[in-house]
């Protein structure tokens, strides 16, 4: 079964905070069904970001959530029309995240293999340059769901 779902991708957003793109990060994890409480992944979300930027390196972030509320290890990516503020660890901003959404009862296994497969990833350029040049959401899930399977 295919991690990365196409569904679950979000292509272009038009957001100017950081703020917004969690907002609409934990809108979707209600919508998608991924939870059943949009404020508690939205509290989770600003609550592990205050632990530590989530913001990588070369405009992406990788923001994660772990509740009780979260029904199933998930992700969910957005690409951004104009780069935000997001802390990053290089100083630039933002404009690809990759979302993590894990049940607390996962949080110590799913959350790091997840985590760790997902960052080792954006260490490759040819990874991080696919993403960004992808026009679809098959291009990102066909190019992310081959990339973990060789993991």
């Amino acid at each position: 079964m295919a991690l990365i779902k196409t569904d679950h991708i979000f292509l272009k957003e038009n957001f100017t905070t950081q703020d917004e793109v969690m907002h609409f990060l934990a809108d979707q994890a209600a919508s998608l069904g991924l939870s059943n409480d949009e404020n508690k992944v939205y509290a989770k979300l600003l609550e592990r970001e205050a632990e530590g930027t989530t913001g990588m390196m070369d405009g992406f972030a990788i923001p994660h959530a772990k509740d009780t509320t979260i029904t199933a290890a998930d992700i969910i990516i957005v690409s951004l029309v104009n780069p935000v503020d997001w802390q990053s660890l290089d100083g630039s901003p933002t404009d690809f995240i990759i979302a993590l959404f894990i049940p607390d009862s996962e949080a110590g296994t799913t959350h790091l293999k997840l985590l760790s497969s997902v960052a080792r990833l954006l260490m490759h350029q040819d990874v991080t340059k696919g993403l960004k040049a992808a026009a679809t959401p098959e291009e990102i899930a066909n190019l992310l769901n081959s990339k973990l399977a060789e993991n």
